[in-house]
């Protein structure tokens, strides 16, 4: 329902069809936003937080959701935030820090190191012996290791919420 970038935003309270978004993504210039309907960033980032969405995902930068904006989308009925982008929230912590945990408690969080896996997780699989090389075969095995994850972070807690600390507890018993 909004794409916003350090130029300018477009809110679509009706939400964006594939093949919007697949123009969207193949007219980018730089990794900047084009578009004719374009809006100013001020009124975009002004608008974006109440349009009403149920999923999130931040994925432009690191550290720049406020918890104002947070309580400003889970008022507009979100759910989710899927965390696009390493470190998405404003906090001065490198891991959890007040406004994650504050997401955390109201929404799914689905923290950075499982929902932003991606790369990381194709270089692994790259790196293994006598493996497929098609496109297919990289994405199943990111996207299995993603499952993975989200099925152990379920089978802890069938929770809504919480999904990030639960992850983090996860995780740091794995690395103890």
């Amino acid at each position: 329902v909004g794409i916003i970038d350090r130029v300018g935003g477009l809110i679509k309270p009706e939400g964006f069809s594939e093949h919007e978004i697949k123009t969207l993504f193949n007219n980018r210039v730089n990794n900047t936003l084009v578009a004719d309907n374009l809006i100013p960033f001020a009124e975009a980032s002004e608008k974006v937080w109440n349009v009403g969405a149920e999923i999130f995902v931040p994925a432009a930068s690191s550290r720049l959701v406020q918890q104002s904006e947070v309580d400003q989308m889970i008022k507009g009925g979100l759910e989710v935030i899927a965390c696009g982008a390493n470190v998405p929230f404003a906090d001065k912590e490198i891991f959890f820090g007040s406004i994650m945990e504050h997401a955390d408690n109201h929404v799914a969080v689905i923290p950075d190191f499982i929902a932003n896996c991606g790369m990381a997780r194709v270089f692994a699989y790259l790196m293994q012996r006598n493996v497929e090389m098609s496109d297919d075969a990289i994405f199943s095995d990111a996207s299995s290791v993603i499952k993975a994850a989200l099925q152990a972070v379920y089978a802890t807690s069938t929770k809504k919420t919480n999904l990030s600390s639960t992850a983090f507890e996860i995780a740091l018993k794995q690395l103890v």
